[in-house]
């Protein structure tokens, strides 16, 4: 049974991976990274669409050695479905994701 565990994660950590999560007031997408034992650091690129366009941003972060994920977040965006596309610089590995908001800024302040 272990060896079945074994070869079934092993692919979930070979693929870098986004992952954005509807918060109260904000969304917040995580990279995860392929891990290796690089003693050097990885630059990652954030690079967020707007569904109109508008409201579109690019984040560079400097990622430690050994660290396996690094986050970035947007507050109150706009309604609509927006993309999220994922680069390190380095390797050129690209992961991409998308995300609907459909509440307005009144509603993430309702109580």
């Amino acid at each position: 049974m272990v060896k079945a565990v074994t070869v079934l994660l092993l692919p979930c950590l070979l693929v870098a991976t986004v992952v954005c999560e509807v918060e109260e007031d904000r969304v917040t997408c995580t990279y995860f990274i392929t891990r290796s034992d690089k003693a050097y650091d990885t630059y990652v690129e954030f690079h967020w669409f707007s569904p109109n366009g508008n409201e579109d941003r690019i984040k560079l972060f400097q990622v430690p050695p050994y660290c396996g994920s690094v986050y970035d977040y947007i507050y109150l965006p706009q309604k609509g479905r927006w993309k999220v596309r994922v680069k390190e610089l380095e390797s050129n590995v690209t992961s991409i994701t998308f995300f609907e908001v459909n509440q307005s800024d009144e509603e993430f302040f309702e109580d």
